[in-house]
C-alpha cells in the first residue's frame, strides 16, 4: 500500500491522507486516476470537484507523456 501511496503523492494536491483514501477506494495508480470518472472520485473525502479536475488532468498528462516515450513504432516507420 505504501508504494502505491508514494506514487500518487507525485501528483499536486495529494498528500499522505488523501493518497491512502484513494488507494483504499481502488485508485492505486496514476493510470487509474487518469482513467477515473469524476463522480467516483468526488465521493472520496477530501476530493472536491475542482481538486478532482486538477488531479485527473495532471494524471492524464503524466500517463500521456509516459505512453509517448514507449512508442518506438513511430521511429521505426520514420514518422517520429
Amino acid at each position: 500500500m505504501h508504494k502505491q501511496m508514494k506514487e500518487l503523492q507525485q501528483l499536486s494536491g495529494i498528500g499522505k491522507v488523501l493518497s491512502q483514501r484513494l488507494v483504499e477506494n481502488g485508485y492505486d495508480t496514476i493510470s487509474k486516476l487518469a482513467a477515473a470518472q469524476t463522480k467516483g472520485l468526488e465521493r472520496i473525502a477530501g476530493m472536491h470537484p475542482k481538486k478532482v479536475r486538477t488531479i485527473v488532468a495532471e494524471a492524464r498528462k503524466m500517463t500521456g507523456e509516459a505512453e509517448k516515450g514507449r512508442h518506438t513504432w513511430l521511429e521505426e516507420k520514420g514518422e517520429g
